[in-house]
């Protein structure tokens, strides 16, 4: 048998698989014009997300999925034979240039999920890279993944999926999910020797953009950090309640999180190879909070017409008292409410329009209102 033969052998299989499994596809695409006072960017068309899902359940108690994400490169920079690349989620990745120029630096892709789904009597193991078990619930009761991030993933309490396993259990009403990962999120390796563990605990309906009903939950993580170069060692906690309804063309949101993050710095004995912590060094706790309120109403006059809105109130340093007191350092990181309103259609399925206001507003009355008028369109296949 020839490597030609075996290479068309080897592809048939792998097209016959796929051409057996689900195969789905979902858009994101916008309009966005920058309304704020001194803003730089004019009207454009901006190309936000895409995602190519394939998945199948082979056997009985075995399924598998596999997702690839595709965005828009906001920034980068080259260096040393390598990238540093800023995504539309704000993330930032080293990659390897080669030869690689501004003309192609347009895009990225990301494998973000590859996992397989075991059902046993003991529940179901999802082994692989995976969505994280923190938000997708307070997500599925927005609803309205293509006009923004979900509020946990926005403010990097969280990302929306990594490279883990996972086990979930439906205790009547009540269903568990506990995950362990590495925590670096699914664009990244693992830096280090630590793993993050999250927990979801959430009863009622899960997917209330789906089906009518209500929900009510919480979740918690925690995470051990450690990094070399700035000499420091931590851990970073995040929990958060959250609940929700659908009935009647109307659903509703409500989830509020808190992060904190502990920092010591430590000493690295080249002698010993030890390492020795100072009790004195410990850098003051971090806490950082979102309260966030979504809704959604199908207008009972108009077939395919919705409104929504969202709030979104973040504060960087809850125990930060005084904001006049505040070091020039720290103004970056003041506290942020976020407004997102707006109307979206459904002319026809797959077909999603929603012209829409986001207002982003802060505390320190030095900076300006970001202000955003944007259409954003959602197509799925």
């Amino acid at each position: 048998m020839t490597k030609r033969t075996l290479l068309g052998l080897v592809l048939a299989s792998v097209t016959g698989s796929a051409l057996a499994a689900d195969i789905s596809s979902v858009i994101f695409f916008d309009y966005t014009h920058d309304a704020t006072e001194g803003g730089t960017s004019d009207g454009a068309f901006n190309f936000v997300r895409s995602y190519l899902t394939v998945s199948d359940k082979p056997v009985e108690n075995l399924a598998y999925r596999v997702q690839f994400d595709a965005g828009q490169v906001k920034s980068y920079t080259l260096a040393n034979g390598t990238t540093t690349v800023t995504d539309s989620d704000g993330d930032t990745v080293d990659i390897n240039t080669y030869s690689l120029t501004s003309a192609d630096a347009g895009f990225y892709v990301y494998v973000k999920s590859a996992c397989v789904d075991w059902t046993t009597p003991a529940g179901v193991w999802t082994i692989g890279v995976q969505p994280t078990n923190l938000n997708y619930t307070q997500d599925a009761t927005f609803g309205n993944r293509f006009l923004d991030l979900p509020l946990m993933d926005a403010h990097g309490f969280t990302s929306s999926a990594d490279l883990g396993l996972r086990w979930g259990k439906e205790f009547g009403l009540v269903k568990t999910s506990l995950m362990v990962q590495n925590g670096a999120g699914y664009k990244k390796a693992e830096n280090d020797r630590f793993k993050k563990i999250s927990l979801n605990l959430a009863a009622g309906e899960q997917a209330l953009n789906k089906k009518d009903g209500w929900n009510a939950g919480l979740v918690y993580s925690m995470e051990p950090y450690f990094s070399k170069d700035a000499a420091k060692i931590g851990d970073r906690t995040v929990q958060g309640v959250f609940g929700g309804w659908a009935g009647m063309g109307l659903r509703l949101g409500l989830e509020i999180d808190t992060k904190v993050t502990t920092e010591v710095k430590y000493k690295w004995n080249v002698a010993t190879s030890e390492t020795t912590y100072d009790a004195h060094s410990k850098i003051a706790d971090q806490n950082e909070s979102i309260i966030g309120l979504t809704c959604d109403y199908k207008l009972p006059f108009a077939p395919g017409v919705a409104v929504f809105g969202r709030l979104d109130l973040y504060d960087p340093n809850v125990d930060e008292v005084n904001d006049d007191d505040m070091t020039s350092a720290d103004e970056s990181k003041n506290n942020e409410t976020t407004i997102l309103v707006g109307a979206k259609w459904q002319p026809t399925k797959g077909l999603v329009i929603a012209p829409n206001l986001k207002m982003i507003s802060y505390e320190d009355s030095s900076r300006e209102t970001a202000t955003y008028y944007r259409v954003n369109f959602e197509f799925k296949i």
